[in-house]
């Protein structure tokens, strides 16, 4: 009887384990890849909705290295930078809190998914066509600078996107930004010498928040452009994955200046 039982203890040792290594096989071979992004950090320029006109541009540093080898299955498409325009300073505040906070949380897309789809903002466009992402993988990092508005005719503050920036924002543009469909420009103080171009936001504009409250008191007929950047990729299924967020600032755009 001590053999019987001792025997059939064994054999249900046996099925437990044969049970335990079914279920790890099962649903082991189940469990889907995830990649995780790093996003780009370095940032050298951060403006604000009270930075004067020289100091009115981007500059931050792609995370190519840091994505280059991620993985066989993985391609690692580059950097994307998106904006979104306001017509009052005191919305961006929310926005740039909320997506502090999803920066910090353990699901490493949670900022890129709420910038996209929560608060729309929209991928930056250039006068030759928008590419997704805007800066193309080349596997090194590099220095981009990205300048919005013309200020008068000086080379140093002419509209503009250097991709490889040295320092000197007298050296020819890669692109010259341009809203959402590659047409409008950020120019909205030059409206009366451009109206095609030039075009004012207006309600319902995807790329624009309008506020019914109005222009801030403090700046009366300003509007705003946030903007942030990330690292992009995708697998052998297309699946899209999205670094954490970088916040590259907020530049103010006054309509009723020409020059900014």
């Amino acid at each position: 009887m001590r053999m019987g039982g001792g025997m059939r203890k064994n054999c249900h040792v046996y099925e437990l384990f044969f049970l335990a290594a079914c279920c790890l096989c099962f649903f082991g071979c189940g469990l889907e890849e995830y990649y995780v992004l790093e996003a780009p950090f370095r940032i050298y320029n951060t403006p604000n909705a009270d930075t004067t006109y020289d100091n009115k541009y981007f500059d931050f540093v792609t995370n190519e290295t840091g994505n280059s080898s991620i993985s066989t299955s993985f391609d690692f498409l580059g950097t994307a930078v998106y904006y979104k325009i306001y017509n009052r300073y005191e919305s961006i505040g929310s926005v740039t809190s909320a997506l502090s906070s999803a920066n910090n949380s353990t699901e490493y897309s949670a900022a890129a998914t709420l910038l996209r789809d929560k608060y729309k903002y929209r991928e930056l466009g250039t006068a030759s066509g928008t590419t997704t992402p805007l800066i193309a993988s080349t596997g090194a990092d590099r220095r981009i600078y990205i300048r919005l508005t013309n200020y008068q005719t000086d080379p140093r503050y002419q509209a503009k996107i250097i991709v490889g920036y040295t320092g000197s924002s007298v050296a020819a543009g890669t692109w010259i930004p341009k809203r959402e469909g590659n047409r409008n420009s950020f120019d909205f103080g030059r409206t009366s010498l451009d109206p095609d171009t030039n075009k004012l936001p207006v309600e319902g504009d995807d790329d624009y928040n309008y506020s019914s409250s109005g222009f801030s008191s403090a700046y009366p007929n300003t509007y705003f452009v946030d903007m942030y950047a990330l690292s992009v990729g995708h697998d052998t299924t297309r699946t899209m994955y999205y670094s954490k967020v970088l916040h590259l600032g907020t530049v103010a755009i006054k309509a009723g200046e020409t020059d900014n």
